[in-house]
């Protein structure tokens, strides 16, 4: 009874949150987005994906558990020059004050302490106890044959549980946890950019959770060799949950 008790606490808990995982970012053209602004005929655009439908679209879960604001960058070359995007110099402005962009080992670790994370190891728990919970069924039963149902039990607990747990850890110990976090958010990642003739391109910069106003993006025309600065006005329409 214990067990059945602590497996239902246990769904309970990794319900708490879904897991990371990534999927096809939709994107509209910069010039279909209202903050859209030219640099010659570099188009950049940049769309904040504060409400948990818009991040679980493509991250499968809400990242606002994680204090990570999910800010999506598009840029378009409809000229002939090339054109190049540091991520070291995007940064999210509220209140006069600039945030740069969690780097992927950053945005990776708050998710692995965050709910997110927890779900995850959660699964790896609750897989170990069903799977020593299913062991002991079996071996009580084979054990009854030979009238030593508790030994039957005890060892069937000890294989399920062995079982159960390389299932439901599958994806390995803590650490891992984090490295596979860390390859989900690189999927989506912009990080840095060179934009050819033609080039449509997207990508995330992760922020931490601010209300901010504009995002400040910092773009090379590598053809003419000169730096011009962009400010794209963003709206969050939530508080952080």
């Amino acid at each position: 009874m214990r067990v059945w008790a602590l497996l239902t606490g246990l769904v309970f808990f990794v319900g708490c949150a879904a897991p990371l995982r990534t999927s096809v970012a939709p994107f509209r053209p910069p010039t279909q987005l209202p903050n859209a602004q030219k640099i010659g005929n570099l188009v950049v655009a940049a769309e904040v994906l504060d409400t948990p439908e818009k991040s679980k679209r493509v991250f499968g879960t809400d990242l606002a558990a994680a204090g990570i604001l999910p800010v999506q960058l598009v840029v378009e070359n409809r000229g002939n020059q090339e054109y190049e995007i540091d991520a070291a110099q995007i940064f999210g402005v509220v209140a006069g004050e600039y945030y740069p962009a969690f780097n992927l080992s950053q945005a990776a670790q708050r998710v692995r302490e965050s709910s997110i994370g927890t779900t995850v190891v959660g699964q790896a728990v609750l897989g170990a106890l069903a799977g020593a919970m299913a062991g002991a069924a079996i071996g009580a039963a084979a054990g009854s044959v030979t009238d030593d149902a508790g030994r039957g039990a005890a060892a069937g607990a000890a294989i399920g549980g062995a079982a159960g747990g390389t299932a439901g850890a599958a994806e390995g110990a803590s650490d891992r946890y984090t490295h596979q976090f860390r390859h989900e958010l690189a999927a989506q990642d912009f990080g840095d950019r060179v934009i050819f003739p033609g080039d449509l391109h997207q990508g995330f910069i992760y922020l931490q959770w601010q209300p901010y106003t504009v995002l400040r993006v910092k773009v090379t025309n590598i053809t003419e060799r000169t730096t011009h600065v962009v400010e794209l006005p963003i709206t969050v329409t939530r508080r952080q949950q």
